[in-house]
């Protein structure tokens, strides 16, 4: 959540169009609910031993990290 926090001020400094400047903003602060919603969700019966299928949402909020870190990243060059 702090590296979302900081690089929405990095987001107003970078040369980006509205359009890909809102979607690193999106895939930025999508990655600190989906990481955390993924293993929670992942073993919500106290009987599972193994997690179910939402665990993917932990790779997709890691998928969406790296995307709008690049993105803005690619802006601030």
């Amino acid at each position: 959540m702090l590296f979302a926090l900081v690089s929405l001020i990095y987001l107003d400094q970078a040369d980006l169009s509205p359009g890909l400047r809102a979607l690193a903003q999106w895939l930025i602060v999508a990655a600190p609910v989906l990481m955390p919603l993924g293993f929670f969700l992942s073993v919500v019966r106290p009987k599972d031993t193994r997690p179910n299928r939402l665990i993917w949402l932990t790779g997709l909020g890691g998928a969406s990290l790296a995307a709008g870190t690049i993105i803005l990243g690619i802006g601030l060059l």
